[in-house]
């Protein structure tokens, strides 16, 4: 190890350091040209990094221009630090402790690393040390140096080598962490784990949910998920092929591909097909499974079913079709195997009732069953497994009657393989004895056959030849033979039944009446490859279909994938696999392939097995997939893709023709149980057809003896009706029975529905929704014909040989293939984990020998070569056409600039082709998050430039009306200045008058003063000239003072008020000047007399009570406030006593509180003016005795003064003022349901006794009527307000608004008088309910009985809690897992889902749950109304939240006339003040101080900003999907089932919405909202897309939205119309019997004073007669009122609208037998009837 003293640049650096110490730095290089070895360096404690550096290169003798870093490393494990180049390493070292400050080895954790540094300035790691390399790459990983190191990967083509043990190893590892999905490219791998692993529940089909293949980690969901929305994005059929072993979950695969189907096409509401889908799996799979060594639910048939999709992605219809069933099974088995799974869980899960039905035994009693160590001990499981059965048979819609022939056939095959044969001990007959008796007896009743025809057929065969039919014995062997033939054939018809019944209930019968563009998704769950100890014929088939498999595998995945490729001209090396095509050709390959071999070897009597071996050997010996066995061992092997199998060959021609025998076909004919006469027909729609003319014919002889029955009872009375008379009777029997030949001789039952003949009889009948008909009969089974092994084989008369097995399998199969061909394919390759069936499990082995015969590395090598995405040129440019130039084209030139400059794609990764663009499954991601991105940004940039230009016409308008304010303002100021300029001048012109005048009459009074005092000194002496002086001194003040009362009296007949005050100004100027008039006393020379005296002396008090009167005019005319509540209180007494006078001398007894109104109004008015006339005359003096009023002389006169005293007509004043305490009683609040309907009643009976007069209305009259009648349905619809809180001024504005749209323009002026009118009988009303609250406490409000369908359930059917969750019942389809306890969910039991994070547990558990709802958890907001869930503003008392029901109350009462309500907006800062108010304070009434748009824009703004909306993001798929439906019925009751899914708290808000709207378009006459125009108001608000969805697909659903929200409102409109007509059809019922009940009162109670006045009577009986009929009319009115106040109670109801086809979980197949058992109870119940009565 070399040492440097000086240290080179370091001890230059630090020469201008007074500190000349040097300190010793240990550096240990990690690089790949150096060993571990340390560096030591003397260094000064400036030295920076950079000199450090390089003192070391030079010492090791490193290249100077290389790149090197400097690591401090702390800790040994710990932190390491990268030094930056004028860090001081020095530095770092006097931090460490002591003792690793003066020898600092890697010991002691404390060193330095010189390191490499790579061109991208990454440092470059190597020489770590073997035997912790692995170590220090996770230290470095851990510590952020290193990528974390990837040990499994999601996807095989990521492999950083290529390999099987690889891939196995990738595998095992992602196994071991339960995650036994793995993609290879589009391919997913599944291994079965023998275990159930909780990653199936709803919460995983909404993560993966319209997510790209790979972002998530595998999963068969995303492989379901891909296959839906590339058949809807493409319009082009899919199908899922999977394929694996036997024993590798395919089974359980296709369920859960099944169910996430089912759940991504969101319900098909109109038909429930998914619940049959979901249904028909385990029936399928308790009929067709078994358990085998392999697998303990293995397929024993194949199946392939087809969902049918609209072109919207709802489920139309599904068809299954089903392949070769292994019927050899069912009488042996394998050791350690078992039969079907239905005669397990029917055994064992039965009743005691359904034992003894069926004649059940324990298992083990049964030979079919029985084997050797026979033991079961999965009891209790199975005892489940049948509940599950029996359920998803009611999913599917057979009905218990159905079941019960279902499972009496399963008894009966199961005992007969109790049947034994013995030969017979005695007697020259040949020939077998069969028994025990008993079980022929029970089998005979089962089938419901003759015991000796069951006997015969068991024991003889019938031949037939040409000149005779011969009967012969069976041998032994033959008779055992018979036996299982006739159990497999049974078997093969019931299980062929079922699918045929399964396939109708999947039926869509829209399909058959109009050709709807569909498409399908195809799931094929097939019988894996297998390999038992001894395979046979149904082994050999199961091959082979792998093999056909194995090859559309290998054609789709290299074949057609590198032909592409080819086509296209791209680089490409062809990537060589392993082809089976060979094996295929030699089993089905014309005319030397085994199955040709087979059939032709089954044709020759005298063939055997032997013979058959030895063609196969003879045609293909040599063959390299052939490989003969020893000459003496009857077994030949085949060299299959999976590797070889040996077949042994015995029963293989047997199987090849296993047929139903004739004798057995005609002993189950003769079966008087029809429904096993149906199981062995050929035709199914002859069967049906004659099974309905049966039944009816049956019918009618049982109705024809019934007839006979009663006649002959009824012969010996005397006949009331001539209908039973024998001659009569004869008639109509002859007759009915000639109509009923007739019918069916014309009725064409060839393609028709039998129903029909009943129907041509005029019968109706109520019928199952589902029940079967010819059409669709014929219509299934020629959809799957192919499938039916036994159906064309059972005419006897044919004489064309019916088709082999192995023929109509390859036909099947061949059929299979095509479908397959004409769809987009995705495989998933099942691996069998252990042949053990032991959990969690891998056998390497095993599952590298699965690998490897799949061909799994050639896959994933030509996936990860090959470019899984590819786009035609057009295809490329209308997906990315955001990407590409403005105008460019879709030419290579655009495409090749647009991947390789914009997207910066390296070559390896693109090709582009002569037409297609060939891309890698990365980049092809990476060009859709771009679109994305790019779509986003074009978005936002549209949505700013709209915004500016809202912004910038809302500165614009706001500039101008500031222009407009500016130029009014300054008009006004001119014109101010003006008006002060022209009142100063007019001011001062006025003031030069007065001072003018003033000053002449000064001069003139001096002048007058002069004349008269000297006149009065020469008049002093003259006593005599003095009187007539003072009489004409004092009679000018005296007319003065009686002046002003004098005009009083005539004020009413014509003299204006303003005409009043020119008098009383008049009577005011004048004062003065007789004032001055008066002598004074003073001036006189000569002592007056006393007369004269006295006379003075009252024309002094005269002058002064005139000058106190002025003043106290002066000063009340200055305080006119209080003045005027003071004069009006003194004549209100007087006014109210002429008023009682007034209603005392009327004539007509018609007239109603309203005749007293008109002369009420005007005495308020003539009130008031008596109290301005009698003002002056308070005061010390008493005032003159008060005018009369006219009204006393004239009651009920008009303005014109003609007099209507006698005419009930009523006449309003004109008056726009009423009395003030009438205002003030309408500041009333209506905070009871009560009081609304106390005031309905009241306004109808007023209107009611306004329209008994029989006189014609007049024009204002009409419009009362009318106004008060369209105003009394607006009250109605509040009845359902739980809390009201509207006032009476509420009332008065909304019905202002309604007369002033119902009066016409010539009656616009007459509205305040109905207005008056009105506001007249609500005062009269308020004053009676104010009464009654003080004489009776306040009754409650009656609540509401029937809120919503589901509310008395609402605790099994809905649970919202407090958690945001909403929990509604789910049954499962597959076994899940409880999220919250982690045990299991079986199929078919009920659990609980929340509908918005997808949450499935225990009813047990709901109240364990502490987790938020992940959908909502993220979204809280610190609001108290607005931006709040809606579950969290409602309660009990409230069910709507406050904030809304205040607003639209407003709205409703002041905004229903505006045009344009819900169009046009408010002002934005107006909005935002009132947001801001009610955000702070709810139930503060401030809404009259906004304008009306203000209110409904914030209505709106409060919908907008939900965090959830109330059509809920979790239901808006289904209502889109609802919308798409192709009819208006479905689509009806597609939206208003999703309505009932919602949460409690949206649906009663969005159902008073939807009220609120229906009122809205109820006057879109005078408001122009239509319900269209409000769907696309309102739709954005209340039903909005998600968050999370693309916007450029969410553009398209703006219309399905709109129609949606448009066709709720609509059918609102027309049930609240229907509601409302039978509102007024029930009180019109009403008034009817109020009126009888008057009429019957009135006269009940004279005639009853007459009669017992004149006759005296004791006897009360017609009294009680009255009295039960008046109390009859009581009760009437009573249910009347009671069932008005229902209707009006349910008029915002939105309920489930009612069908008769609405049967959902109906009988989807009911048999002809269950009708014909139907009409036999019928009638045997009709024979015995007459007998018993």
């Amino acid at each position: 190890m070399a040492t440097n003293a000086g240290g080179g640049g370091g001890g230059g650096v630090g020469c201008n350091d007074p500190d000349d110490r040097m300190y010793l730095l240990q550096i240990y290089p990690r690089l790949a040209s150096q060993a571990s070895t340390c560096c030591n360096l003397r260094v000064q404690k400036n030295a920076t990094t950079a000199t450090v550096i390089s003192d070391a290169a030079a010492t090791l003798g490193l290249d100077p221009g290389g790149l090197y870093v400097l690591a401090e490393v702390k800790e040994s494990g710990g932190e390491e630090w990268i030094l930056e180049a004028g860090d001081l390493p020095v530095q770092r070292v006097l931090l460490w402790p002591r003792k690793a400050q003066e020898q600092h080895p890697q010991s002691a954790g404390f060193y330095f690393l010189l390191q490499e540094r790579n061109c991208d300035g990454s440092i470059h790691y190597v020489h770590l040390p073997p035997s912790s390399k692995e170590q220090e790459v996770q230290q470095l990983a851990a510590r952020g140096f290193l990528p974390p190191p990837q040990d499994d990967f999601a996807d095989l083509c990521n492999l950083p080598v290529l390999s099987e043990d690889s891939i196995l190893n990738n595998l095992r590892t992602r196994f071991y962490k339960k995650k036994i999905y793995t993609y290879a490219g589009s391919i997913l791998i599944a291994i079965n784990p023998f275990k159930f692993l909780p990653i199936y529940n709803p919460k995983y089909v909404k993560m993966y949910e319209n997510h790209q293949l790979g972002k998530l980690e595998p999963h068969i969901f995303a492989i379901a998920d891909v296959a839906y929305y590339a058949m809807l994005r493409k319009r082009v059929n899919q199908c899922i092929v999977i394929s694996g072993e036997s024993g590798s979950g395919k089974t359980q695969s296709t369920n859960f591909l099944i169910h996430c189907l089912t759940a991504l096409s969101q319900k098909g509401y109109a038909s429930g097909v998914e619940r049959t889908i979901l249904g028909a799996g385990p029936v399928l799979e308790a009929f067709g499974n078994a358990k085998t060594a392999h697998n303990n639910n293995s397929s024993r048939f194949g199946k392939f079913i087809q969902v049918n999709y609209l072109e919207s992605g709802v489920v139309r219809g599904a068809v299954v079709e089903k392949y070769l069933l292994e019927k050899s099974r069912l009488v042996s088995r394998e050791k350690n195997e078992r039969n079907y799974h239905v005669f397990y869980y029917l055994l064992l899960g039965a009743s005691e009732e359904e034992r003894t039905e069926f004649k059940l035994l324990p298992p083990e009693e049964y030979f079919y069953l029985k084997q050797e160590n026979f033991k079961i001990e999965d009891e209790e499981d199975l005892r489940h497994d049948f509940e599950r059965l029996q359920q998803a048979m009611q999913m599917v819609g057979f009905l218990p009657a159905t079941k019960k022939q279902i499972f009496s056939v399963l008894s009966a095959i199961l005992y007969l393989g109790n049947v034994t044969y013995r030969r017979k001990s005695s007697g020259r007959d040949e020939g077998l004895d069969v028994g025990p008796p008993e079980v022929l007896a029970t089998l005979s009743d089962l089938l419901k056959v003759k015991e000796e025809l069951l006997v015969e057929a068991l024991t003889k065969r019938k031949t037939v030849t040409v000149n005779d039919k011969l009967i012969l014995p069976y041998s032994h062997s033959e008779a055992i033979t018979a036996r299982d033939s006739m159990a497999k054939s049974l078997y093969g018809a019931l299980f062929d039944w079922i699918v045929l019944r399964i396939n109708h209930a999947l039926l869509n019968k829209k399909d058959m009446e109009e050709s709807v563009p569909c498409l399908s998704i195809g799931v094929l769950d097939i019988f894996g490859f297998e390999d038992f100890e001894t395979n046979s014929f149904e082994q050999f088939c199961i091959n082979y279909a792998n093999e056909q498999l194995q090859y559309y595998f290998n054609n789709h995945i290299f074949n057609l994938e590198q032909e592409e490729y080819q086509s296209e001209g791209i680089t490409w090396h062809n990537i060589d696999y392993t082809d089976n095509v060979g094996c295929i050709h030699l089993i089905s390959k014309k005319p030397t392939g085994l199955l040709y071999l087979l059939d032709e070897e089954s044709n020759f009597p005298h063939a055997t097995d032997k013979t058959l071996l030895a063609k196969f050997k003879q045609q293909h010996h040599g063959n390299k997939y052939f490989i003969p066995t020893p000459v003496m061992e009857p077994a030949f092997v085949i060299q299959h893709f999976a590797g070889k199998v040996k077949y042994h060959i015995k029963d293989f021609r047997e199987k090849n023709t296993d047929h139903m025998r004739p004798d057995i076909v005609a002993l189950l004919r003769s079966s008087d149980r029809a429904f096993v006469r149906q199981l062995i027909g050929m035709d199914p729609v002859a069967m049906f057809r004659w099974g309905i003319l049966r039944a009816t014919i049956r019918g009618l002889a049982a109705f024809n003896e019934a007839g006979r029955s009663w006649a002959s009872k009824t012969a010996g009375r005397p006949a009331n009706n001539q209908l039973f008379e024998g001659t009569g009777f004869t008639v109509l029997w002859i007759k009915m029975h000639s109509e009923i030949i007739s019918s069916i001789k014309n009725l064409q039952l060839d393609g028709e529905d039998p129903r029909k003949l009943l129907q041509s009889w005029g019968l109706r009948f109520v019928t199952v929704q589902s029940l079967l008909d010819s059409q669709s009969l014929k219509f299934i089974v020629s959809l799957t014909l192919h499938d039916r092994t036994t159906k064309s084989l059972l005419h006897l008369h044919k004489k064309k040989k019916p088709p082999s097995i192995s023929a109509q399998f390859q036909n099947s199969l061949t059929k299979l293939l095509e479908t397959l061909n004409k769809a987009e394919p995705f495989f998933i390759r099942c691996i069998r984990s252990n042949a053990e069936k032991k959990e969690m499990h891998l056998d390497e082995a095993l599952v590298l020998q699965q690998l490897h015969y799949t061909g799994m590395l050639e896959t994933v090598r030509i996936r990860r070569s090959g470019y899984p995405a590819k786009y035609t040129f057009q295809e490329f440019s209308e997906q990315f056409r955001v990407l590409l130039l403005k105008n460019s084209s879709a030419s290579k030139e655009d495409i090749a600039e647009l991947l390789e400059k914009k997207m910066g794609f390296k070559p390896t990764t693109y090709q582009i082709g002569k037409t297609k663009v060939f891309l890698k499954e990365l980049e092809r991601q990476q060009l859709q998050d771009m679109r994305h991105r790019e779509v986003m940004r074009k978005i936002i940039f549209l949505q700013r430039w709209f915004r500016a230009h809202l912004q910038r016409n809302e500165f614009l308008d706001m500039k101008r009306a500031a222009i407009l304010i500016q130029a009014s303002w300054r008009r006004y100021c001119r014109k101010e200045q003006r008006r002060q300029a022209a009142t100063v001048i007019q001011a001062v012109w006025r003031g030069h008058r007065q001072r003018s005048e003033y000053h002449r009459q000064k001069h003139g009074a001096t002048k007058i003063q002069a004349l008269v005092r000297g006149h009065s000194a020469q008049m002093e002496e003259e006593e005599e000239d003095l009187e007539p002086c003072g009489t004409e001194a004092e009679a000018g003040p005296q007319l003065d003072g009686e002046q002003e009362p004098g005009l009083a009296p005539n004020a009413p007949t014509g003299i204006s008020s303003q005409q009043e005050d020119k008098k009383s100004s008049a009577a005011a100027t004048t004062s003065p000047h007789a004032e001055l008039k008066r002598p004074q006393p003073g001036l006189s020379n000569k002592v007056p007399s006393s007369r004269s005296l006295e006379k003075r002396e009252q024309r002094r008090r005269r002058g002064l009570e005139h000058s106190q009167r002025e003043s106290e005019r002066a000063a009340s005319s200055s305080s006119s406030s209080s003045a005027t509540s003071r004069d009006q209180t003194s004549p209100t007494k007087s006014r109210n006593q002429e008023t009682s006078k007034l209603k005392e001398r009327s004539d007509s007894k018609e007239l109603d509180q309203y005749t007293f109104v008109a002369w009420k109004v005007k005495e308020e008015k003539g009130g008031k003016k008596e109290g301005k006339t009698s003002a002056p005359s308070a005061g010390p003096v008493p005032p003159p005795p008060g005018p009369v009023v006219r009204p006393v002389a004239q009651p009920f006169s008009d303005r014109t003064g003609k007099s209507i005293g006698r005419n009930p007509t009523i006449k309003i004043s004109r008056a726009t003022r009423v009395s003030v305490h009438w205002d003030a009683s309408l500041d009333r609040v209506i905070a009871n349901g009560n009081e609304l309907r106390n005031l309905d009643e009241f306004l109808g009976n007023q209107v009611n006794d306004f329209r008994s007069r029989g006189k014609s209305l007049s024009p204002i009259e009409s419009i009362f009527v009318t106004a008060t009648m369209q105003f009394r349905e607006h009250i109605k619809s509040m009845y359902s307000l739980s809390n009201p809180t509207i006032g009476y001024k509420a009332l008065m504005t909304g019905f202002k608004n309604k007369v002033i749209t119902l009066a016409t323009d010539k009656q616009q002026e007459d509205v305040q008088l109905v207005v008056n009118l009105f506001q007249s009988v609500l005062d009269g009303f308020i004053r009676g309910e104010v009464k009654k609250e003080e004489a009776e406490p306040v009754k409650p409000t009656k609540a509401r009985k029937k809120r919503r369908k589901k509310d008395k359930i609402v605790s099994l059917q809905f649970m919202e809690s407090l958690l945001d969750h909403g929990f509604i019942n789910y049954q499962v389809s597959i076994v899940q897992s409880c999220d919250q306890c982690s045990s299991y969910i079986w199929g078919m039991e009920k659990a609980y889902m929340c509908s918005n994070c997808k949450m499935v547990c225990h009813k047990k558990c709901l109240n364990k749950i502490a987790i938020n709802c992940s959908s909502f958890c993220a979204k809280k907001v610190s609001g108290c109304n607005f931006g709040v869930r809606v579950c969290h503003l409602v309660s009990d008392k409230n069910p709507v939240p406050t904030v809304l029901e205040m607003m639209l109350e407003h709205v409703e009462m002041h905004g229903l006339y505006t045009e344009g309500i819900y169009r046009k907006s408010g002002a934005a800062n107006r909005m935002r003040e009132l947001h801001q108010r009610l955000e702070m304070d709810a139930y503060v009434d401030i809404l009259e101080d906004y304008p009306i748009h203000t209110v409904t824009g914030l209505v709106k703004q409060w919908l907008r900003e939900l965090p959830d909306p109330l059509m809920t993001f979790a239901h808006y798929n289904d209502f889109l999907h609802a919308v798409e439906l192709p009819e208006k019925q479905e689509q009806l009751q597609a939206i208003y089932k999703v309505l009932e899914e919602l949460p409690t708290a949206n649906f009663n808000t969005l159902e008073r919405l939807i009220f609120h709207l229906v009122k809205v378009s109820k006057e879109e006459e005078h408001n122009r909202m239509s319900p269209n125009s409000l769907a696309i108001v309102f739709a954005p608000c209340i039903l909005r897309c998600p968050n999370t969805a693309d916007p450029l697909l969410s553009m398209k659903d703006v219309a399905k939205t709109t129609t949606c929200v448009e066709m709720l409102i609509i059918e609102q409109i027309r049930r609240y119309n229907e509601k409302m007509e039978e509102i007024e059809q029930l009180e019109y019922a009403e008034a009817l019997a109020v009126k009888q009940l008057n009429l019957k009162r009135k006269n009940t109670v004279s005639g009853i004073k007459y009669v017992r006045a004149v006759y005296c009577w004791s006897d009360n009986e017609p009294l009680d007669s009255d009295i039960e009929t008046e109390n009859n009319l009581v009760e009437r009115i009573k249910s009347i009122k009671q069932e008005k106040e229902e209707l009006a109670f349910r008029l915002p109801e939105m309920e489930q609208p009612g069908s008769d086809q609405e049967n959902l979980d109906s009988e989807a197949s009911l048999s002809s037998e269950s009708l014909l058992d139907e009409q036999q109870q019928r009638s045997s119940a009709h024979g015995s009837e007459p007998e018993g009565q």
